[in-house]
């Protein structure tokens, strides 16, 4: 009897030897994608602290305000121009004027191993944008942080307690 019982818990211990691996990648995939994703929803990089994103400049190179008002060739007052419509102070940074926006945050395509897991962008600007390259303003959305890392830690912790009760 004891070594049908240790023949079981053989099997299980080799299951399990399995499944952890999958599942921690698992975790880390989803909890950086959510991550980024926050980021851009935030508006911000949260690391050890939040660092919120430099606001959009609402200036043309001779200091008048893009975001200002005008009437059409129609007369009717109060719309914003082409610029003011792109620059809005109030539409949120990093997403597309015209387009829909996003297509920055949804650019992430993520590649995984049993080893790591990594995420790209195949936006070209990506990179200028979250280091800040070429005169652009450091807007941090990907990096290595503190808080990303409690969350995998955490729905990590949740999700071997679900595997280990089973």
């Amino acid at each position: 009897m004891a070594d049908k019982d240790i023949a079981e818990l053989h099997k299980k211990l080799n299951h399990l030897a399995r499944r952890i691996p999958q599942v921690a990648i698992t975790v880390i995939e989803v909890e950086g994608t959510n991550f980024i994703k926050g980021n851009f929803a935030k508006q911000a990089f949260q690391g050890s602290t939040e660092q919120k994103w430099k606001p959009r400049k609402n200036t043309d190179k001779r200091g008048r305000d893009l975001t200002r008002y005008r009437t059409n060739r129609r007369g009717r007052v109060g719309e914003l121009t082409k610029f003011g419509r792109k620059n809005n102070p109030n539409r949120p940074i990093l997403t597309g004027h015209a387009s829909g926006g996003n297509k920055l945050r949804n650019s992430f395509r993520t590649t995984t191993t049993p080893e790591k897991v990594e995420w790209a962008s195949y936006k070209p600007y990506a990179q200028r944008h979250n280091e800040g390259l070429v005169g652009m303003p450091k807007r941090q959305f990907i990096g290595k942080s503190p808080k990303l890392e409690q969350n995998i830690e955490r729905m990590l912790t949740k999700q071997l307690d679900k595997i280990f009760k089973q």
